[in-house]
């Protein structure tokens, strides 16, 4: 199907290609490559969309191309890799998208001998995808193939760490291209971790889904909450775990009663941090609802009143940020129980370079306890999650399996969402290490529980309890104490 240069990757084809996703334009054909290469030729930003259950990659200079993907498995928006050409300007060369539809995999290459090989291995020449220079400059970077399991994903020399780690075999430099980031490298507020105790028993706080507390500006239940929290014995910090509000409106009410809720801890110096739910984006729409339920994916995104109202220095502590400007994604670093503290915030579900980027965040931090905090992980009935809800760009199984199981410092996760709570669930990570993730959700119309965390590192335990500051409840089903925890020191 013949699609002229006006017209950019946007129809899907029939059922019976459709592995193919989508026809590109054929782009002029390059001329042979000249000896100088004008670096701001190449402009356009080459998206990178990955299918989480293969792990098989597409490169896209057509946004709408990359939209369109999740369609067909590739859900995972690494973003923009690098920098390329949409037209064949003087010393580039066109990078050919070949397909095999036995194994889903994209491949792309360059000279006519590596075409030709991956056609007699049953790949199908596509089109000539994008341009880019196959001699080095001192403005370009070199850009990888990595193999595995017979799938293919491209990467700038030197930025797939998590690929490597992940057992992928670097093919080497196929083409040149300009950089851009993956992932915006972790922009470091504070370097060193906030001493909250010196005693080996501490506890912080765990913070439900909110959504209900905020939607009157006379409702007291949060910054009652945030008051008794203040008050507790050896509190070192807070985390909150998403749907702080219902829904954003244009005068932003709910937003401002939630700040006003949370006043308490700035004004105390408590550390804490707020996870991204669904109701905390303009996914969700007045009532509670989906705003535009065929957007939803890309909605989930957008975070731009949560971040007018919460920054990095509400939060104290924060080592690092996934996007600048942004709390969506980000770690803070504490001193508790005599050893170091870690609390990763993650978006829901969230994208594969935000799980690519916590994985160097954790791994860079080997001598901190983390406790990861998500809006979405346990369902209500105390299962991994294995969907994205129709929202996200992953799942709470992907996140398992690409991060909390890897790593033997991840200690605790926490997420609200489904159900109403759960005591611990008891997971073994692959190094043999215990992880202990927590359900606190509750939607409680009329009172605010709250989970309290009490850890002592000298007597290996953690105790855990539900109490509602402003019913003075307790739910004794979620009493927990567990015992023969290990830490990292």
């Amino acid at each position: 199907m013949p699609f002229s240069l006006s017209r950019p990757l946007c129809a899907l084809v029939s059922l019976t290609v459709a592995a193919t996703l989508f026809v590109a334009p054929d782009l002029r054909p390059s001329p042979a490559a000249a000896a100088v290469v004008i670096c701001g030729d190449l402009s356009e930003p080459v998206l990178q969309r990955v299918d989480p259950a293969t792990g098989s990659g597409l490169l896209t200079v057509w946004p709408r191309e990359a939209a369109g993907a999740a369609k067909y498995g590739f859900t995972a928006d690494l973003g923009p890799v690098f920098r390329a050409s949409r037209t064949a300007d003087l010393g580039l060369v066109a990078v050919r998208r070949l397909y095999a539809v036995r194994t889903g995999d994209y491949v792309y290459a360059t000279g006519p001998d590596e075409i030709a090989r991956f056609e007699a291995a049953g790949y199908a020449d596509q089109t000539a995808s994008f341009y880019a220079s196959v001699t080095p400059a001192s403005c370009l970077s070199g850009v990888e193939r990595y193999v595995k399991d017979g799938r293919h994903r491209f990467a700038l020399t030197g930025t797939a760490a998590a690929l490597s780690g992940d057992g992928w075999t670097s093919e080497g430099v196929q083409f040149y291209a300009r950089a851009t980031a993956v992932s915006p490298p972790p922009e470091v507020l504070s370097t060193r971790p906030i001493a909250t105790t010196g005693s080996t028993a501490f506890s912080f706080a765990v913070v439900p889904d909110t959504q209900l507390e905020v939607l009157r500006a006379a409702d007291p239940r949060l910054v009652n909450r945030s008051r008794w929290v203040l008050k507790q014995p050896k509190m070192s910090f807070l985390l909150q775990t998403g749907d702080l509000v219902n829904w954003d409106t244009d005068d932003h009410a709910q937003w401002a009663s939630a700040a006003r809720g949370l006043a308490p801890l700035q004004q105390a110096g408590l550390p804490y941090t707020v996870a991204v739910g669904n109701h905390d984006t303009l996914a969700t729409g007045p009532g509670g609802g989906a705003r535009d339920p065929g957007r939803s994916h890309a909605l989930i995104r957008e975070t731009a009143t949560m971040n007018a109202t919460l920054t990095t220095d509400d939060f104290r502590g924060v080592g690092g940020v996934f996007e600048t400007g942004k709390v969506d994604n980000l770690y803070t670093l504490y001193r508790a129980g005599g050893l170091k503290w870690m609390v990763l915030s993650l978006e829901f579900c969230p994208r594969a370079s935000v799980v690519a980027w916590a994985r160097q965040v954790v791994a860079s931090h080997p001598d901190y306890n983390v406790i990861v905090s998500t809006h979405y992980y346990l369902t209500s009935g105390g299962k991994i999650g294995t969907t994205d809800e129709g929202y996200g760009d992953s799942s709470p199984a992907y996140l398992w399996q690409q991060l909390v199981s890897r790593y033997p410092n991840v200690k605790m996760v926490f997420s609200g969402h489904t159900g109403k709570a759960r005591k611990a669930r008891v997971d073994t990570g692959v190094q043999g290490n215990k992880i202990y993730s927590f359900l606190t959700t509750f939607h409680d119309p009329r009172t605010n529980p709250t989970r309290l965390m009490t850890v002592d590192t000298k007597t290996k335990t953690i105790k855990t309890r539900i109490y509602a500051p402003d019913s003075k409840k307790t739910w004794s089903t979620y009493t927990q104490t567990l015992k023969g925890v290990t830490f990292v020191r």
